[in-house]
């Protein structure tokens, strides 16, 4: 079996298990109420069994080769439709950009489309474009196959001969001063922001924010430098699929992208990463003052190619990962009816450690009491085995989910061997190894319930745990009143954390003291 029929069937099934779901449901529902308004014994979804799901991802080497120039590109066919897609993976910031110039990245990428090239505007290519009914930026390109040579060509020419216009430029820089200019508005915004400042540090490139005197302070020529300097074949890797000879199709790469130019090799320092706020309570108000707060507990996390990982994300699935499986999902929106949306992530990071974040979004009067209940759950899986049910409901979730990281569509588009592929340039274009997915779904069936408690205990750390409240300060500061009907559990939580107010949290997890901190 090629290794894209490999695909494809996984996709074809992971589809027939989704539509036996769908039939079991509809018979389970239809058989439990009859025509004649009887109840009836229908079939229930956890009775029905399926043969063990069989998926072996491809093999990348099969898919790898490099054009004369040393560009790196994943190639597979695919004639399912007569169609064409390719990206780029471009290694050319955030880390690289010098500190009063960040976002210099993102701008010379977005201009070199909107811009044009030297030969054709930005205008002239959209109406291009929509005619071959197709699309390209500087890192993608997607067509029908009888129009494939006139988009290569268009491709190349912005990637070699971008022209950034003036007025272009200065559209752009004005869209970034109005962002700039309404960051602080939106509440959950100001908490993402502020969360990610505590965990890495507002001088961190893993946070730098743009200022006005920088966009500003953008010209034409730093968008010349910055692509001279880094938009070349070695700093790059190509991923292709479509409807077309393998060998025929290599060839055309190397007339087109095989002429690509050198350029800078690109190196970028990947920050350190130690936390840089101490545990305790911090708060923020955005400048339009909302009736909600959220709420951000959380400290630094780990390397998604940890061993322990699988671990880790199973323990975060049950904790509250697993949207209304999990523990925090049911506590604080089943049980307590407190947030639309709740739960947690443990993010596995690729080029530095990702973060531990439990969150949720609940009104102001029932910040205080929502946070006591999410660490109530994070405390309650430190130190209490899960039960083995539990473990395999997170496990069978995880791997039953892994065809579909090769599976088409989705937001980013294209084919399930084109995601395939991306999947495969991904981990080298980020050093990971090449083997990651060859072993996935055995590191996650090695995972014990041991191994669950123990990676709670070692990797969820109270004495590092930052709990940030962006909201109405005073309001939420205050802690839930007496007119709520969870009274008896709000007590509760009280006797556990310190009483009603935000300050028994400071005194539990921190020196006792609230810290208010300010917009920038």
């Amino acid at each position: 079996m090629m290794p894209s029929e490999t695909v494809r069937h996984g996709d074809e099934t992971m589809l027939r298990r989704l539509a036996s779901l769908s039939l079991a449901v509809v018979l389970a529902v239809g058989g439990a109420v009859g025509c004649d308004g009887d109840r009836r014994e229908g079939i229930r979804p956890e009775d029905l069994t399926y043969e063990p799901l069989e998926f072996t991802p491809p093999n990348p080497t099969d898919y790898r080769t490099e054009l004369s120039n040393g560009l790196v590109v994943y190639l597979a066919e695919d004639h399912e439709i007569p169609w064409f897609d390719a990206s780029l993976l471009l290694r050319d910031g955030p880390f690289l950009e010098p500190p009063d110039k960040i976002g210099v990245a993102s701008l010379t990428q977005r201009l070199m489309r909107e811009g044009g090239t030297t030969s054709m505007t930005g205008e002239d290519m959209d109406e291009r474009m929509d005619y071959l009914a197709g699309s390209v930026t500087a890192t993608r390109l997607s067509i029908h196959m009888r129009h494939l040579d006139e988009g290569l060509g268009l491709w190349l020419d912005i990637l070699n001969n971008p022209a950034f216009p003036a007025d272009k430029l200065r559209r752009q820089k004005e869209a970034a001063l109005v962002s700039i200019q309404n960051r602080n508005q939106n509440v959950t915004t100001v908490a993402g922001r502020t969360f990610n400042d505590l965990i890495y540090g507002e001088d961190s490139p893993i946070t730098a924010q743009q200022t006005e005197g920088m966009v500003n302070g953008f010209t034409r020529q730093d968008l010349l430098n910055w692509h001279q300097k880094y938009w070349g074949a070695n700093n790059a890797i190509l991923v292709v699929a479509g409807a077309f000879q393998r060998d025929e199709m290599l060839q055309k790469l190397e007339e087109t992208f095989g002429q690509w130019r050198h350029a800078e090799k690109a190196e970028p320092p990947i920050p350190e990463v130690q936390q840089a706020a101490e545990a305790g309570v911090y708060m923020i108000e955005p400048e339009v003052i909302p009736n909600q707060g959220v709420i951000r507990i959380g400290h630094v996390g780990v390397m998604q190619d940890d061993p322990d990982y699988p671990a880790v994300d199973l323990m975060n699935y049950i904790l509250g990962g697993g949207s209304f499986s999990s523990r925090i999902t049911k506590v604080v929106r089943s049980d307590q009816g407190l947030a639309y949306s709740t739960g947690s992530s443990f993010s596995g990071g690729t080029l530095y450690p990702g973060t531990f974040a439990a969150s949720c979004q609940t009104k102001n009067s029932t910040v205080v009491f929502a946070a006591q209940l999410m660490l109530n759950e994070i405390e309650r899986i430190r130190t209490e085995p899960v039960p083995q049910e539990d473990l395999e409901f997170a496990r069978t979730a995880r791997i039953n989910a892994f065809p579909a990281m090769f599976a088409g569509g989705g937001m980013g588009g294209g084919s399930g061997i084109f995601r395939t592929l991306g999947n495969f340039a991904s981990l080298e274009f980020n050093g990971r190894p090449m083997d990651y997915y060859d072993k996935y779904v055995e590191r996650y069936e090695q995972v014990t319930v041991e191994d669950v408690q123990r990676v709670a205990q070692e990797y969820l750390r109270p004495e590092n745990m930052i709990i940030m409240i962006a909201g109405n300060i005073s309001e939420s500061r205050a802690g839930a009143d007496e007119l709520l009907p969870n009274q008896a559990t709000i007590d509760e939580m009280a006797a556990l954390f310190g009483g009603r107010t935000l300050d028994g949290l400071a005194t539990k997890y921190g020196d006792g003291t609230v810290r208010i901190l300010e917009l920038k």
